[in-house]
């Protein structure tokens, strides 16, 4: 697809790793400028540092999405550096695992706040310029949980499945001009936050059995979906729910 995102902005949250930095180099390969954010400023800073010595246009951007005002001063501190981000994938999520008879307040709160509460600061922050310049591509990654929850994945699967809900609302509801929202629903995949818990025995092959394609996913598995909702041939993809999972839903 070339450079079919050539001067547009991509903010990628939890772009330092994982799922999130395999997407943004996607984007950066495809042209975009990405903004990696998260809230470790040295998986941010290296991170933007390899894409910029591959010749991608990349910047960080540091913020704890658990805290309320995070969303609007990302948008403030972006814009006084002459960003105004056209494409906006929400990938950073809490994810604490608990059974339904475990679940702590605590883990209530922080789940419900970087997985719910920043979903809707972060889409009113920056829907609205995307709407304004006729042009914007929202994309929330989900999680198989939504389909197939663990036990121990109890509310967190709960959270996922909320915030697709609200992405499946502002692409019915939206009717904005060349303004996507849609939902990217991985499974289990090798990041840094799932190989402790594929370690653990007997996990890795528990896994396997439940996915046809017989393998654990890698973070760019991930990349090439991104990238082509953000891009022209994308364009009328609006509303849809994408398993990148091998199978594992079903």
């Amino acid at each position: 697809m070339g450079e079919t995102l050539s001067g547009r902005v991509a903010l990628v949250t939890g772009g330092a790793r994982g799922i999130g930095l395999a997407i943004a180099t996607a984007l950066a390969e495809a042209g975009a400028h990405a903004v990696l954010h998260d809230r470790d400023w040295e998986a941010a800073q290296a991170a933007t540092a390899a894409l910029l010595s591959s010749g991608a246009s990349a910047s960080s951007l540091i913020a704890n999405l658990a805290e309320p005002l995070a969303p609007a001063a990302m948008l403030g501190e972006l814009q006084a550096q002459g960003y105004e981000p056209d494409i906006l994938v929400l990938c950073a999520s809490a994810e604490i695992r608990e059974g339904w008879d475990a679940v702590s307040d605590q883990a209530l709160q922080a789940q419900s706040e970087v997985n719910l509460h920043a979903t809707v600061r972060l889409i009113r922050s920056f829907l609205p310029g995307m709407v304004a310049r006729g042009f914007g591509r929202l994309i929330a990654i989900g999680s198989v949980q939504e389909a197939r929850a663990n036990a121990d994945c109890f509310y967190y699967a709960a959270t996922k499945a909320a915030q697709t809900s609200m992405i499946l609302t502002l692409a019915r509801t939206l009717r904005a001009p060349d303004v996507t929202c849609n939902v990217i629903q991985p499974g289990a995949i090798r990041t840094e936050r799932n190989r402790a818990i594929l370690t653990e025995p007997g996990r890795e092959a528990l896994a396997l059995e439940r996915i046809p394609l017989g393998r654990i996913g890698a973070p760019q598995d991930c990349a090439g979906i991104a990238r082509l909702l953000c891009s022209p041939e994308g364009a009328y993809i609006n509303g849809a729910e994408i398993a990148v999972d091998g199978g594992m839903r079903l």
